[in-house]
């Protein structure tokens, strides 16, 4: 009889234990999932560096679409390319309801890569500096979502960057959020054109 309690017991105990062994696996498995499913990429335009991912806000999916129809043409359109580019990139850095932490800096891939690294530090200390971390799923911190944007003008100029003149577009925007939290609303972008391909360089 004791024998028996005693296998009794033993089975007992190990299935305690695969019961915590898959729990914490679990567990792990949903923290370390969550991030990747969020940046799961769901459209590539590889050309240009612009990437649509699972975490992206339902207007700046819309938004992108657009831009993806504009640059698919035989012959590309660069003022619509260039009005859409701006809006996506307002979209996803004053969008901050959908970044996981801190550093998940929106818009660098508008952002000249000889400014991506400055951009990202500046932006990290002073709009994305309070964002907590949403690795876990839990964060109940509210935080700004663009809901409509707007171009108010576009125009074509020439711009001098780092000592070499470009055709470049001047682009003005105004925005509004889903829940008005004191955020800025109104920028003016330009972008250059440099072997096809648009990049922000200034924005004010």
């Amino acid at each position: 009889m004791s024998k028996k309690k005693d296998i009794a017991t033993i089975i007992f105990f190990i299935i305690i234990g695969i019961g915590l062994i898959g729990g914490t696996a679990y567990i792990a498995y949903k923290d370390f999932a969550g991030p990747e499913e969020a940046s799961k990429k769901l459209i590539s335009l590889d050309l240009y560096g612009y990437t649509l991912v699972k975490s992206d806000t339902d207007l700046f999916k819309d938004t992108f679409k657009e831009l993806e129809k504009v640059l698919n043409e035989d012959e590309i359109n660069y003022s619509e390319y260039a009005k859409l580019a701006s809006e996506l990139f307002v979209i996803d850095v004053f969008s901050l309801s959908n970044k996981l932490t801190s550093t998940d800096i929106g818009g660098l891939e508008f952002v000249h890569k000889s400014l991506r690294e400055n951009f990202k530090e500046n932006l990290g200390n002073s709009l994305y500096k309070n964002v907590t971390s949403n690795i876990d799923g839990k964060r109940t911190q509210k935080l700004p979502e663009v809901s409509s944007i707007r171009v108010e003008n576009i125009s074509e100029k020439k711009f001098t960057y780092n000592k070499t003149e470009y055709d470049a577009y001047l682009v003005s925007l105004a925005w509004e959020y889903k829940k008005d939290m004191g955020y800025q609303k109104k920028m003016n972008i330009t972008l250059i054109k440099d072997n096809g391909k648009l990049f922000i360089v200034k924005g004010e």
